[in-house]
Parts: structure tokens; C-alpha cells; sequence
């Protein structure tokens, strides 16, 4: 997988979602967040669903790493490629045309950092809604 246009120097979490409508969120799924239009994870569910695999870079696959942000990439341009296994579920999902790739982080007043423009993550108060946001996404066929 191939990806640009984003922050550089700040982690970009990629997940498989799964469940879902199998396809990315539309415009018309932003809400305001701190008084800000814009798509937040939660606000693309319906959408893509929740995580089935997270796309580390190194180490453990599942959803549990969701938010390990030390094992995803870093660069506002990068090539991802890795072996995995993915469960049963998964395999299943993308079979069916049912699950989607997000890559998560957007500088939403290009300052060039993740910062509290947005608010705090709804998935993890500690980080800013920048960091978990999704930035691209594209249904796996």
C-alpha cells in the first residue's frame, strides 16, 4: 500500500475495518467537533465498521493495537508492506467486499502537528482528534 499527503513526522494508525457498509464515509458524515466540521472515526462506522486488523509496522495485528502508535508509520509519504494473517472474520469480510483500509491523521489547520483544534479523541481522550481522524480510506475489492 502506497500513501501521501499527509503529516509528516506524526504516527498514522492503519486498520482493516470491518462490518460495516464496506465503504468510506462521505462528506456528509461530518459532524462539529469543537465547533469544527469533520469526520471523526466514530462519525465513519456506520460506513466501514469497527477494526478488524490494525496494519502495524511491527508486532501484534489485532484490534488491541488500535492506538499503538509507536508501530505505524510516521512520514507523510510512505510504502507499507507486511505478511499477516488475518483472522477468519476478516478473510471473510474482505471476501464479501465488507471491509475497508483507513489510515487515520489529519492536520485539520495545517500547523503541521496533531494538536486540540478538533478536541480530544473519542477513542482515547489523551490524544487529540487530529491523531485518530481518518485521513484516507479505500474498500478492498
Amino acid at each position: 500500500m502506497n500513501a501521501g499527503g499527509l503529516l509528516d513526522g506524526a504516527p498514522h494508525a492503519m486498520h482493516i475495518h470491518v462490518k460495516g457498509g464496506g465503504e468510506c464515509p462521505t462528506a456528509d458524515a461530518a459532524t462539529l467537533h469543537n465547533g469544527h466540521p469533520a469526520i471523526s472515526t466514530t462519525d465513519g462506522l456506520p460506513a466501514y465498521g469497527p477494526i478488524g486488523t490494525s496494519l502495524t509496522t511491527t508486532g501484534d495485528t489485532s484490534p488491541a493495537s488500535a492506538l499503538a502508535v509507536d508501530r505505524f508509520p510516521s512520514t507523510g509519504t510512505f510504502h507499507y508492506s507486511r505478511t499477516i494473517q488475518l483472522t477468519s472474520v476478516v478473510a471473510q469480510q474482505v471476501r464479501a467486499d465488507n471491509a475497508v483500509v483507513v489510515i487515520h491523521g489529519i492536520d485539520y489547520n495545517h500547523n503541521g502537528r496533531y494538536d486540540g483544534v478538533l478536541g480530544p479523541s473519542e477513542l482515547n481522550p489523551a490524544l487529540p482528534q487530529e491523531a485518530t481522524a481518518p485521513a484516507l480510506c479505500g474498500a478492498l475489492d
